[in-house]
């Protein structure tokens, strides 16, 4: 059984596409990881004041790492390229021309590819503006080893997720997480 991560700053058991934020690295969409810990830490950035840190574990259905079925269009990165930049910088763009432009700003159901650290915006946009090439921020991103990111962008991918096995744990304390707490 496969467990994934999504890091937030409120409980929920329905995913809704429409909620999700714009110009993510592999589009408008809902993300899980395949690290608690980053996660968590996440879930830590998103939390306001008065917001609590949670982390909802979900398990997926095997089927979705089997690229032969040809039930879901998928994308898959394995490790940092210049594909995946490419792609990265094309659903992060902000010009005047992206205002009409539809979001996710591909077709595929789901993304696979690996987390980049913190300075991923930083090195795409310096990409994105011809400042370095795409040999060179791809030199200077640095994933985190062993950490990969799913995206789902159709309810079709949605359902891939098993939901009676859903659960979650809050941040009670800086360091500190609750159990694991069924939804």
């Amino acid at each position: 059984m496969r467990r994934y991560y999504h890091g937030t700053n409120m409980i929920f058991s329905d995913i809704d596409l429409n909620l999700c934020r714009l110009r993510t690295d592999f589009g408008k969409g809902f993300y899980i990881g395949t690290n608690l810990g980053v996660s968590r830490e996440w879930a830590k950035s998103q939390s306001m004041r008065h917001e609590v840190p949670t982390v909802i574990r979900f398990v997926l259905s095997k089927v979705i790492f089997d690229l032969n079925d040809k039930a879901l269009e998928r994308c898959w990165f394995s490790s940092p390229s210049v594909d995946w930049l490419n792609f990265v910088r094309d659903n992060r763009r902000i010009i005047s021309q992206d205002l009409p432009v539809k979001e996710p700003r591909h077709d595929f159901d789901i993304v696979y590819g690996p987390i980049a650290n913190d300075k991923v915006v930083d090195v795409v946009d310096e990409y994105i503006d011809g400042i370095i090439s795409a040999d060179e921020a791809i030199h200077r991103v640095k994933v985190i080893k062993s950490v990969y990111q799913i995206s789902f962008h159709t309810p079709k991918a949605l359902s891939y997720i098993e939901h009676s096995l859903t659960d979650y744990q809050q941040c009670i304390s800086s360091n500190k997480w609750t159990e694991w707490k069924q939804l």
